[in-house]
């Protein structure tokens, strides 16, 4: 029987890819599980303690009306190949359970003390107003909680001016304490510290530079759920910073977008509705903004519309208006299912009636296109960036293959999360690299130009999506035609005779091919490509259904060649396949 709260905690360590970690609890018959699912799991290298609370499981399956986690009988740990696993080392010690009285849910009373045990109350009394600023020798603080307490994050909020260099430790008694974050150097302002699962009494900020004279207004303590996740954290910055500053999705608004691929491709990218570009599934997205009158502006600062190429290509732009200046973003992909590239392209105009000089900014972010709130499959929201290089010519994030500027930028930038904004940064044509453990760095091309009334320049960027990049110079205008051309061979078998006005439909059923032709894997037809990237023999023959009626009998042929090895000696037909083989759950529209 579990108590009302409770705590597993075991010592874990490893050599391994990413693989999916789950704690399993089934009940005595094996039906009900509750679990503790991570999907692509970076396991640790050294011995890491792994605390799993009650709030951790949620009920997993099975028939029972009563989801509430009371008797269970078995404690099952499995590891599974995620993005990258099936292979690996993973150690295990020091198992252990215990029953944990119940989290105070008051928000703690807390004291600032100096080193000499002197009260700082202007840090903790919620007033912005009062300050505290610090002498020669008044490192370290210490923040008394009152009590042992659970806790999310920090936030720091410094003086105008101050750029802090500092170490945050934690202690339970006072006396023995460990590292929670060493160093953070930032720009000062509001530092949003995660400290995800933090449990401690005393917090300790330590100054790493001797005769540090900083101005602090103040300290918050964060609950559990305001930095649980790296997508909670995100949020959590993104709701009290300046709008545009990060997409909509982590602001409660649905994110939408369209997907950019080839035919039969394994990998597709996507563009939001905002102009950002995802470059992979689950990879990292590259977000314009651009400045102009003096300031910076972003999707929040103009007004969008998006169209695509001769109304139904998969050939999507997104398109700004700003007072005195358009932007254009374009996104396409060229290639084949064997070797294929993703392509940015931008067109920045001057509809002002003067001469004005206008910066794009190109920023690689951690973060997806595919929005925060999608879990299945392919997680949605941030994507860890920890290591990226910025030069003229490329981004290159972690091992990931570069991105290459087809425009070579006049100016880049990179910064981790704690140093602020990299619009801030712009750095010069010199190559740039950072290393950002909170997996929130980015990175940024600037491009320069000086614009006659109604005059525009054009600058591109292409990824490998499968295979190499391309080589030597690269005509994005002539590769865009070429996509173009090959899109309307592929979507015009059936002919249709209607009225203008019914247009828009006929070309919607020919994006809705191209859709059905981008999404799938080879001849493996697929319902999507980020949450179900798999091949339902369901989805599977309503797909084929419209490919016949637009003329693509084809295609629907190559998915059932493809489907048919995988059909049970019985009789029986999978419910699904994809790169791990059939599927063998029972799922009842399998059959007809």
């Amino acid at each position: 029987a579990h108590p009302g709260h409770f705590e597993y905690a075991f010592a874990l360590r490893g050599d391994a890819p990413l693989n999916n970690f789950e704690i399993k609890l089934p009940d005595a018959s094996g039906d009900n599980v509750w679990w503790v699912n991570r999907p692509n799991w970076p396991i640790p290298r050294e011995w890491t303690e792994v605390r799993l609370k009650e709030r951790h499981f949620s009920f997993a399956w099975g028939p029972t009306t009563d989801k509430t986690l009371r008797d269970t009988q078995f404690f099952e740990l499995t590891i599974s190949a995620g993005k990258e696993g099936g292979k690996g080392s993973v150690c295990l010690a020091e198992l252990r359970f215990r029953e944990r009285p119940a989290p105070s849910a008051a928000p703690p009373v807390m004291r600032a003390l100096s080193p000499d045990g002197d009260e700082l109350a202007a840090i903790v009394d919620a007033d912005p107003a009062t300050t505290w600023v610090s002498g020669e020798g008044a490192w370290p603080l210490r923040i008394d909680l009152g009590e042992k307490r659970e806790f999310g994050g920090l936030t720091l909020s410094w003086l105008p001016g101050s750029e802090p260099h500092y170490g945050i430790s934690l202690s339970d008694d006072g006396i023995h304490w460990r590292t929670l974050r060493a160093p953070v150097h930032t720009d000062g302002g509001d530092d949003p510290i995660a400290a995800p699962e933090s449990e401690a009494r005393w917090i300790r900020i330590d100054a790493q530079e001797t005769g540090d004279h900083r101005g602090l207004a103040g300290i918050a303590v964060h609950p559990l759920d305001w930095a649980a996740t790296a997508n909670a954290f995100v949020a959590s910055v993104a709701t009290v910073s300046v709008r545009g500053a990060w997409p909509r999705g982590f602001t409660g608004e649905q994110p939408l977008w369209t997907l950019v691929g080839v035919d039969g491709g394994r990998e597709q990218g996507l563009i939001g509705e905002d102009g950002a570009i995802e470059t992979a599934r689950g990879g990292f997205s590259i977000e314009p903004f651009v400045q102009a009158g003096g300031r910076w502006h972003s999707w929040a600062d103009v007004a969008i519309r998006q169209s695509l190429q001769e109304g139904y290509l998969p050939i999507p732009s997104v398109h700004w208006t700003a007072r005195g200046f358009t932007l254009d973003i374009t996104a396409f992909a060229s290639g084949d299912a064997t070797a294929s590239q993703l392509y940015g392209r931008y067109r920045l105009t001057n509809t002002g009636d003067t001469r004005q000089s206008l910066r794009l900014a190109l920023v690689a972010r951690p973060l997806q296109v595919n929005g925060p709130r999608q879990f299945l499959t392919t997680p949605g929201g941030v994507s860890p960036i920890r290591d990226i290089a910025v030069s003229p010519q490329r981004i290159e994030v972690g091992g990931r293959a570069p991105v290459r500027a087809i425009v070579p930028a006049h100016a880049v930038a990179a910064t981790a999360f704690d140093a602020g904004p990299v619009l801030r940064a712009s750095t010069g044509p010199a190559a740039v690299s950072v290393h950002d453990h909170t997996g929130l760095a980015s990175g940024a091309w600037f491009h320069d130009v000086t614009l006659a009334p109604g005059e525009m320049h054009e600058f591109a960027w292409v990824a490998p999506l499968t295979g190499e990049p391309p080589a030597g110079d690269v005509d994005f205008v002539a590769v865009q035609e070429a996509v173009a051309t090959d899109w309307r061979r592929k979507l015009n078998h059936a002919s249709f005779r209607v009225p203008p006005e019914g247009q828009r439909l006929v070309d919607t059923l020919r994006t809705a091919l191209a859709h059905m032709l981008v999404s799938r894997v080879g001849p493996r037809l697929q319902p999507g490509t980020r949450s179900y990237a798999r091949a339902w023999i369901r989805d599977g023959a309503m797909i084929g259904e419209g490919l016949l009626r637009m003329g693509r009998a084809d295609v629907a042929a190559e998915f059932l060649d493809f489907y048919a090895p995988y059909q049970f000696d019985s009789g029986k037909v999978p419910c699904c396949v994809d790169d791990r083989g059939a599927d063998p759950v029972p799922e009842n529209d399998s059959h007809g």
